[in-house]
């Protein structure tokens, strides 16, 4: 007679469950997944790998749709305004919802998203063209200071991971480079591979083919710790600059009123996708190291975000 009642009790439970769930989504309809960011980057790599496992885990079809105009606020935009049904997600990095707000205005805030979970930390690396005559950031910035106004710096655009990245470093040493943007971070490091621009931040996924093939040169990590893809490579702090710590993220958001109902089901399947053997195999083979955290875990550490780059924002002047 119990078993009977835990059986009825869990089927309630379920139906319960699947009734907060919008039919349209329940029933398999395509999930896009939005991301304002270029192809190529080890955040679209990141969002690909993971979707893949993550629809075979819903049953439902996922699609990455690369929308990077106006340094990611289009697109960050078409989601927050989109049906709040679960149809339609955000892969967002901590450049689009940490630091575009604070450089300028936007049609969307951080609340206009509902967190749905952290998909990467993305290790970044400062590195230089061959041609530059340093191997360490100490060498680096002794030819910055003493070559005044001839060093450039690549980055995807004002507010990028990478432009924050050096910000933090030129508040940090006092060294002024001149700051070149491009359109992403994937031709921002192929302008330093071809010599046009000499140094840049980037994430490890998006230029380790380039480290590889020799055409750049990795002298730090910008994190607080080592990088187990690059283990031999001493971080920033280590160098010489106590305290520096930068790195990426990429993660999913929802439109804000999206039910919880979507949001955890799309939640605890990513958590298990990014526990499996496979995937972090394929995110670590790609210079990427998985990151799980719950609804709640990452609109924390956004929240925290947001407010620590206001600073680094409004210390560098970086407005648009």
């Amino acid at each position: 007679m119990r078993t009977v009642l835990q059986r009825i009790l869990r089927t309630t439970s379920l139906c319960v469950s699947m009734a907060a769930i919008p039919s349209a989504w329940a029933a398999g309809e395509t999930v896009t997944i939005i991301t304002p960011l270029a192809t190529g980057t080890a955040s679209d790599v990141a969002l690909r790998i993971v979707a893949e496992k993550l629809s075979t885990a819903l049953a439902q079809p996922i699609v990455i749709d690369n929308q990077a105009g106006a340094s990611g606020a289009i697109g960050a935009e078409k989601v927050a305004r989109a049906t709040p049904d679960g149809t339609t997600l955000c892969g967002c990095n901590n450049a689009i919802l940490g630091v575009l707000p604070h450089v300028r205005k936007v049609p969307f805030t951080t609340s206009s998203f509902k967190p749905v979970g952290m998909v990467a930390v993305l290790p970044t690396v400062l590195v230089v063209n061959p041609s530059l005559p340093v191997n360490s950031l100490q060498e680096l910035l002794a030819y910055v200071k003493a070559n005044p106004g001839k060093v450039s710096y690549a980055t995807g655009g004002v507010g990028s991971a990478q432009h924050i990245a050096m910000s933090m470093l030129e508040a940090a040493t006092g060294a002024r480079m001149l700051h070149v943007p491009y359109k992403g971070a994937s031709p921002a490091a192929v302008a330093v591979a071809s010599g046009e621009v000499q140094v840049m931040f980037n994430a490890i996924g998006t230029v380790m083919p380039l480290i590889k093939s020799g055409k750049l040169r990795a002298i730090a990590v910008a994190g607080a710790q080592r990088t187990p893809v690059m283990a031999d490579l001493p971080t920033v702090a280590e160098q010489g600059v106590p305290g520096y710590d930068y790195a990426s993220w990429i993660g999913i958001v929802a439109p804000a009123a999206t039910p919880d109902a979507v949001v955890n089901r799309i939640s605890g399947e990513l958590a298990k996708v990014l526990r499996d053997p496979d995937t972090v195999k394929r995110l670590a083979d790609n210079g990427i190291d998985p990151s799980v955290m719950t609804p709640a875990q990452m609109r924390d550490y956004v929240a925290n975000d947001y407010a620590r780059m206001a600073k680094v924002v409004a210390d560098a002047g970086m407005k648009e």
